[in-house]
């Protein structure tokens, strides 16, 4: 997986449900073990509130949300197991939220609904089914406890991402193939904002490891933009019992992702954005991770902290293919 997929969109046993202490000291239970014991992996920040809190404020915070939107780092199963907790909570009681995939293009909703609405369907068989194997996204096994709960609580899941044929005609056309009316009711009409704007193409160069120009990555922001109004889209159709959104990090931003249009669309829907974040050596500041600095705080209403995977140096393979050269 290159850094680009790991950082725009980002970028198997559960966690036990005993959330911290009343100290605050990491809950464990984590798969991965590298960093899992910094002094922040384990535990969870409320960016509202500039403070660490126990596990049990989010699960109550999604199980108020109409909308929850759960960031993961695509390859790091301790992600997907913590998504599968936080969606268990909010599907709780009478409540049915959707389970809204990025995983899956809208196109293959036929696929999903032909496997899972007769009532036969199982999380096990769901990734065969799906072709996931084929898919380029990381093992079905470490997304299989997000099914698992979805199936288990009878929650509609929904593939909610662009097809790739659509993403190929707005990068080479731009959002005007879309049309006009439709264009309007993704509200992709409105302005991020010029520092929204920046963020976006900084984490494509970056996640190009500085080896295409920005102008060149400019029509990629479109085909960003348009993904976060559609994973919206579906959330928002999914209906009064709301959804939850399984997505790479970057989608869940509060400031360039899925949540912008939730607010455009509905402003009175209560949303809660979660990032899961991976810990990072000798960095032990909450408040500067997941895109936060001195001035500006993190994109999200909570950042909980997980050990890291090692992927060695996720940019050799573009170096390769660039031939060595910026």
């Amino acid at each position: 997986m290159t850094l680009f997929a790991l950082r725009l969109a980002a970028t198997l046993a559960l966690v036990p449900l005993a959330g911290l202490p009343a100290t605050g000291a990491p809950a464990g239970g984590f798969t991965l073990t590298d960093g899992a014991d910094h002094p922040l992996s384990g535990r969870v920040w409320s960016v509202a509130q500039s403070t660490f809190v126990l596990p049990a404020e989010v699960e109550t915070a999604v199980a108020a949300a109409r909308f929850v939107l759960l960031g993961e780092i695509h390859d790091n199963p301790d992600h997907h197991a913590l998504q599968a907790r936080l969606l268990e909570a909010a599907g709780e009681g009478a409540r049915k939220p959707a389970v809204v995939l990025e995983m899956l293009p809208r196109d293959r909703q036929g696929d999903v609904d032909a496997y899972l609405v007769s009532g036969n369907g199982t999380a096990e068989g769901f990734g065969e089914a799906l072709g996931w194997a084929e898919s380029g996204w990381p093992d079905y096994a470490i997304y299989r406890p997000v099914i698992e709960v979805a199936v288990a609580q009878g929650l509609p899941v929904v593939a909610g991402d662009t097809p790739r044929g659509e993403r190929r005609r707005i990068a080479a056309e731009g959002m005007a193939a879309l049309g006009a009316d439709e264009v309007a009711a993704l509200r992709l009409s409105e302005p991020l904002g010029e520092a929204a704007d920046a963020v976006m193409l900084d984490t494509l160069f970056d996640g190009h490891c500085g080896m295409m120009p920005r102008e060149a990555l400019t029509p990629l922001v479109a085909v960003q933009r348009l993904r976060d109004a559609r994973l919206a889209d579906a959330m928002i159709s999914a209906g009064d019992d709301g959804a939850v959104l399984i997505a790479g990090s970057g989608h869940v931003r509060k400031d360039v992702g899925a949540p912008r249009y939730l607010a455009w669309r509905a402003p009175d829907a209560e949303a809660v954005a979660v990032g899961f974040v991976e810990v990072r050596e000798g960095e032990s500041d909450p408040a500067l991770y997941a895109g936060g600095t001195a001035d500006v705080p993190p994109p999200y209403d909570y950042l909980w902290f997980t050990p890291r995977k090692d992927r060695g140096d996720p940019c050799e393979g573009l170096k390769e293919r660039f031939g060595g050269k910026k």
